[in-house]
């Protein structure tokens, strides 16, 4: 992957598991429309040399665009001898070339291209893909198309160019040698067992990396990419009739190649019969999973009538399977893949305790055996048809206003050989609906939870090893599942006789009250039509776990036990059950350093049930779990104290507060725990002051009642915020914890903070753009010896500071230079801001406000950051101010805040001895 982001997007996987929470077939339309104004358009077309391309006309695109070509070749296609060739050469054709003797890359970041921003690109087993936003935008359409050109040329690498991106490339591979990682990959090759996919990740093995040469890179180059095996994109407010004649001058003298055959039987996993159990392991990992593998072949489709049957039946089938999974009441996540171009893969997974694994099983095999007995109706596929013909229907074909939706759409349809799901598709698939019933719905579900190959994949802590049943127990059928709860369906709240609210105040031009209720809290209550039938919750106290800070570590394990927790009475089945029954989609509990928060997104009809629900947690929370919650964390603790993670997280606090006061000093401090430690150490959390912001459509009458009823009596008293210093002055620490042959830095920085406004609050995170920018050119691009940059800035309102953190991976040897660069570009920031790029970051504050401004829960965010700053809703008035603050002086004002030398602490993570 050419630009540092995560290491997990688009190289592991050829499709992305999806968590199955609904089902809704992808209603993206598109055609050649008549050109009416307004009216976003789709034209597709082909060259002579096989060169397919497709234009979007985006009218509310501006000047921006946006293009993409893909070329028809993954790591999967690697023979022998060539490992990691393929994410080589995405690399190398950014290097020097006749037209670019400097180099691509360094000619296009020298015209004002960022990498990751401007220019990017990303090797999967199956497609290599090209995304060029260039930033004057239509204006460099031509320049684009060249580029793409240069791309796709016949090329002949240069040694000396390999030498400097091959320290790019193993800072990559080194990045991606994480825990989580190491972990998808074990599962990664399981799953793809047999097929070309499952041999190695795309960045291939270091050894491979080592000792590649640019012959092999170039034969394969020359190989692969053809005009004819290439799909190219262009999405803007562009004319398709010029934009298709520059396609035809920039492409159309390239001749096409002879592509290499592919023996596809060598694409698909060899799979197995009968149940068999494989284990994930890793040193450092302290988490347990269970996870039901179904994997069975599917039936090859020509015709895409039969196509379209085949894809909406397994919608069908898959959304009473995880309806399924919802009505048990199960913590089980539901997911799907298709593994090669005729494999399948249904995935039943689920966190468990330590020692639980077997326990695990035996849930998971009765929830199939559950949704084997309980068949598909004729009334609930109803339903579901019902929804998917309105997304179907013919009218609504032609392509969305939005450059950022079909963008994402030409990433998961035309950029993959997927048509375009115009007016005519959408009449097939909306046929194809009424052949699916009942019958056909079970019968699906049943070939693939009957499927022969069943795998049960274990992952367990560290390489502790695993005891469940013998594999020819499994085939025997299980008895009906029995309700393991105490038959409350309904949660036993705390009774309680309610409060007042003795004061209020309003902001009629934003439609915002402020509630000051009985016991002392404050309810701020935002009516905004635009949260439709939604409601958005969030308490916030300024008090967390530092408030006592010899119990850090504690708090830690309350706060995962409270996260956990059900209403007392209930099994956890049946309060999430309760919750979907009652329209509560989140709620979610955490504590932090310096503050706790409980946030909820639910329908507006759930008022009374969220605060209700928040009510008990605070009043009567239930600690049945702690026991499970103490093993968890001491079984994390172990782990820690020889795993990176731990060693780096003992450091980095350290670092900070002077000391490591999230872990015991030792593992038998757990024993000493019991319940009622934890309860006394709520009871002091919990007496903290409490701010409440809700934003819904609801009317202020119908909010304040619930308000006083549940929220106005909770016990409260007065308590100061807390307040945790960050360690003042220099330091730097090595530790020689680092897995591989290379060395992690972290960096971190704090100031204090004047009161920032509402546009230094939008300037800075936009001004880390810049500063990422400005690393990656010099750490990246001209040192070329480190991968992963990541800055991040942002204000701490509570502990009244800014607070700063950088990281990168690069060799041993470069690592201090490095750090020195790093630092000279943060402390050169704000002089080095430019009046075109205060220009830049105005148009981009606009551009992402009009994509943004209709969220409720940007709303939110904002609604608590003004209240917590000025204490009233200036934030929200002031939005429209914001972009003319974007000047250069301004912008260098507020970048002095980004990083202090002063307060500057570095870790170094070195290879282990």
């Amino acid at each position: 992957m050419l630009h540092d982001k995560a290491a997990s997007d688009g190289l592991v996987k050829r499709k992305l598991f999806m968590k199955l929470t609904y089902f809704v077939v992808l209603a993206f339309v598109g055609a050649t429309l008549p050109a009416y104004a307004n009216q976003s358009l789709h034209a597709t077309g082909k060259l002579d040399n096989g060169l397919t391309y497709h234009i979007f006309k985006i009218p509310s695109a501006g000047k921006r665009l946006v293009t993409r070509m893909n070329v028809g070749v993954g790591a999967a296609d690697e023979n022998a001898g060539e490992e990691g060739i393929a994410h080589i050469t995405e690399h190398m054709v950014f290097q020097s070339s006749p037209q670019n003797p400097q180099g691509l890359s360094n000619r296009l970041m020298k015209d004002g291209w960022q990498m990751g921003r401007h220019f990017n690109a990303l090797t999967t087993y199956d497609y290599t893909r090209y995304m060029l936003t260039p930033p004057r935008g239509t204006k460099q359409l031509d320049e684009t198309l060249l580029i793409y050109r240069q791309i796709l040329q016949p090329k002949q690498f240069s040694a000396a160019d390999w030498e400097k991106e091959r320290q790019v490339i193993l800072s990559e591979w080194r990045q991606q040698q994480s825990l989580q990682n190491r972990l998808s990959r074990q599962q990664h090759e399981l799953m793809y067992k047999g097929a070309r996919q499952g041999r190695y990740a795309p960045i291939g093995r270091l050894e491979a990396i080592e000792k590649a040469d640019m012959k092999t890179a170039s034969d394969f180059h020359n190989r692969w990419y053809g005009v004819n095996n290439a799909v190219l994109v262009v999405m803007g407010d562009v004319s398709i009739d010029e934009t298709s004649a520059l396609i035809q001058k920039a492409f159309g003298s390239l001749q096409p190649i002879t592509l290499s055959e592919r023996c596809y039987e060598e694409y698909e996993p060899a799979l197995q019969n009968g149940w068999h159990i494989a284990q994930v392991a890793d040193r450092d990992n302290a988490d347990n999973k269970l996870s039901l593998v179904f994997r069975f072949k599917k039936q090859p489709t020509s015709a895409y009538e039969e196509h379209a049957y085949q894809r909406l039946l397994d919608n069908f089938a898959a959304f009473i399977v995880n309806r399924r999974i919802q009505q048990s009441g199960e913590d089980v996540v539901l997911k799907m893949d298709t593994l090669g171009r005729n494999t399948g893969a249904l995935v039943f997974q689920s966190e468990t305790a330590p020692n639980q694994h077997s326990e695990m099983l035996n849930v998971l095999r009765h929830l199939r055996q559950d949704i084997l007995n309980t068949p598909a109706t004729n009334e609930e596929l109803a339903e579901y048809r019902k929804a998917l013909h309105g997304n179907l229907s013919p009218q609504k074909a032609g392509i969305p206003n939005d450059l950022s939706k079909v963008a994402a759409m030409s990433d998961e349809t035309v950029l993959r050989g997927l048509p375009m799901p115009d007016a005519e598709i959408q009449t097939i698939d909306r046929s194809q609906l009424y052949r699916i019933n009942a019958k056909v719905v079970n019968e699906r579900i049943a070939d693939w939870l009957n499927a022969p190959d069943k795998m049960i994949q274990v992952q367990a802590q560290a390489n502790e090893k695993v005891k469940l049943p013998e594999v020819s127990t499994l085939n025997q059928v299980v008895r009906p599942s029995e309700n393991v709860s105490d038959g409350l369906t309904e949660p036993r709240f705390v009774e309680n006789k309610g409060g007042n609210i003795v004061a209020e105040r309003q902001d009629t031009k934003l439609n915002l009250h402020y509630l000051t209720l009985s016991n002392g809290d404050t309810a701020v209550v935002m009516k905004l039509p635009m949260a439709g039938n939604n409601l958005y919750f969030k308490a916030l106290s300024n008090v967390g776990y530092w408030q006592q800070p010899e119990k850090a570590w504690q708090a830690e394990i309350l706060a995962d036990v409270l996260a956990r927790s059900t209403p007392q009475g209930m099994s956890a089945a049946s309060f999430r059950q309760w919750q979907q029954k009652q329209g509560i989609q989140q709620y979610r509990f955490r504590l932090e350093g310096d503050h706790q928060t409980t946030d909820a997104q639910a329908a507006k009809s759930a008022l009374p049930s969220v605060l209700q629900l928040y009510r008990q947690q605070q009043i009567a929370p239930d600690f049945s779990d702690w026991q499970q919650a103490v093993k968890r964390e001491e079984s994390r603790f172990k782990v820690a104290q020889y795993a990176k993670s731990g060693r780096q997280r003992d450091a980095l606090n350290t670092l900070q507060y002077g000391r490591n006061m999230l872990m015991p000093s030792e593992s038998h401090a757990y024993a000493g725990l019991n319940e009622a430690a934890f309860r006394q150490q709520w009871q002091t959390l919990v007496a903290a002051p409490t701010t409440y912001y809700i934003v819904s459509n609801l009317p202020i009458e119908n909010v304040k009642p619930w308000v006083a009823q549940y929220l106005a009596d909770i016990p409260r008293q007065a308590m100061p915020a807390t307040k945790y210093a960050w360690q003042s002055g220099r330091q730097m620490q090595h530790i020689a914890a680092n897995d591989t042959q290379g060395t992690d830095v972290q960096a971190l920085s704090w100031q204090t903070m004047p009161q920032l406004s509402p546009a230094q609050h939008e300037q800075i995170k936009l001004l880390n753009n810049i500063a990422n920018a400005r690393l990656k050119d010099e750490l990246r691009s001209k040192q070329q010896s480190v991968y992963g940059v990541k800055f991040q800035a942002e204000p701490n309102i509570g502990q009244n500071r800014i607070q700063s953190r950088l990281s990168f991976n690069t060799s041993s040897e470069q690592a201090q230079a490095a750090w020195h660069t790093a630092q000279k570009v943060l402390n050169g920031l704000p002089d080095n801001i430019g009046f075109t790029e205060a220009r830049n970051l105005r148009k981009l504050f606009v551009e992402q406000e009009n994509a943004r401004r209709r969220k409720p829960e940007l709303w939110l965010e904002r609604l608590v950051t003004s209240h917590q700053s000025y204490g009233d809703a200036r934030y929200l008035t002031e939005i429209p101010n914001i972009p003319a603050s974007f000047s250069r002086g301004q912008l260098r004002e507020t970048a002095k805040l980004m990083w202090s030398t002063e307060n500057e602490k570095v870790l170094m993570m070195t290879p282990r001895p």
